[in-house]
């Protein structure tokens, strides 16, 4: 491997070696820029066999992303702005370990938070990853019409643990510990709040399967994953989550994909203190402040690349959103509605993306717009 600088040599070469021992016949280049890709830290420039005496070599030159960097965050949408300043190290020792500590603040309130993940060096070592989280958050929710039925103060703290452990190259199990603490805040504003605030110890565990592909434009997955908590309250109700998620991305031609995602969440208790936003489900086309226990969602469309530069991939999508769902306040309903998104996936920055869209709700008949740059941990 040529090119690299900050890297260690065994930390990029270690996702590579599913190649080892494979025929000439077999090999594509493009699954190997996919590994590389996938990696989040290097993009890839050429990969080629070279002939030697008894063997083929494998020979590969990237370019190192830019990691250490402070990012401005930008949430905006129909339901608030919000703003942000993190400082990212997304390759702490050359490791592909990722490190951010920083804050927001915004309609939600403010928080402050520090989270690391470390990815193994090898075949058979777990990896680990940490977060922590205290902020005050302005927790204004509404129904699918922004009709308000309840808004309160919370302090959250939040601290987890995790491991997590790969099988057969495509099947991680993971496991973490939470602890979380909400408390309820007194303030002028309040209106029909929850009756108490919680402290939980959450017991999670989960397994993912994911396969990555790039068609020369997209770096396209399709995974599953299930998760189960059981939350042990101290104070407030104990309870079980159950929560599903899929995603399938598949190229119809270089540059023209179809992407399908669903997301659903299942909840043993009553209390509105556990109610979540509609992104569980994967869909955008409810208000951000709307609040469910319970959710089944589903989205389906097209993405065209629109101009491909040594920046990144600009890209236009549209897709058809359902979902349905079930609140302490909004009952059993279903909603559904059209999406259009302009997305810019960087090359140089080890960032996902940036993007901005709309989207129109058929059964209350309003309109969400929302712009974001995003990270992912």
């Amino acid at each position: 491997m040529v090119g690299l600088q900050r890297t260690k040599p065994h930390t990029a070469r270690y996702p590579l070696e599913k190649f080892l021992g494979i025929e000439r016949s077999a090999f594509d280049p493009n699954e190997v820029f996919a590994v590389i890709k996938d990696i989040g830290i290097l993009e890839p420039i050429s990969a080629e066999l070279i002939e030697t005496e008894d063997d083929l070599t494998l020979h590969v030159i990237v370019e190192e992303k830019w990691t250490i960097f402070p990012l401005p965050l930008v949430m905006a949408s129909s339901g608030g702005t919000n703003f942000g300043l993190f400082f990212l190290d997304l390759n702490a020792f050359g490791q592909r370990d990722m490190a951010a500590i920083g804050g927001a603040y915004g309609s939600f309130g403010w928080s402050a938070m520090a989270a690391y993940n470390h990815t193994p060096r090898q075949n058979g070592l777990p990896g680990w990853n940490t977060f922590f989280m205290y902020g005050r958050q302005e927790i204004e929710t509404t129904d699918k019409d922004e009709k308000i039925y309840s808004k309160y103060t919370a302090d959250q703290l939040r601290f987890s643990l995790g491991l997590n452990y790969l099988f057969l190259e495509f099947i991680t199990g993971y496991i973490s510990f939470s602890f979380v603490d909400i408390s309820l805040q007194k303030t002028d504003d309040t209106f029909n709040p929850p009756e108490n605030g919680a402290t939980i110890l959450s017991f999670t565990h989960g397994l993912s399967l994911r396969h990555r592909s790039w068609d020369g434009f997209f770096l396209s997955q399709k995974s599953i994953s299930l998760r189960y908590n059981y939350n042990l309250a101290f104070s407030g109700s104990s309870f079980h989550q159950l929560e599903l998620r899929g995603t399938y991305e598949q190229s119809l031609i270089p540059g023209f994909r179809l992407n399908i995602r669903s997301g659903g969440v299942w909840k043993s208790t009553s209390d509105p203190l556990f109610e979540e936003g509609p992104g569980k489900a994967q869909i955008s086309i409810l208000p951000r402040t709307f609040s469910a226990l319970h959710y089944a969602g589903f989205s389906a469309g097209l993405e065209k690349h629109l101009y491909k530069f040594r920046w990144g991939t600009l890209s236009v999508q549209g897709s058809w959103q359902g979902v349905f769902s079930y609140g302490s306040i909004s009952d059993f309903e279903f909603n559904h509605g059209p999406t259009a998104e302009l997305n810019l996936y960087l090359s140089r920055l080890a960032l996902p993306a940036m993007g901005g869209g709309i989207a129109y709700n058929m059964n209350s008949g309003l309109f969400q717009f929302s712009f974001n740059i995003g990270m992912s941990f």
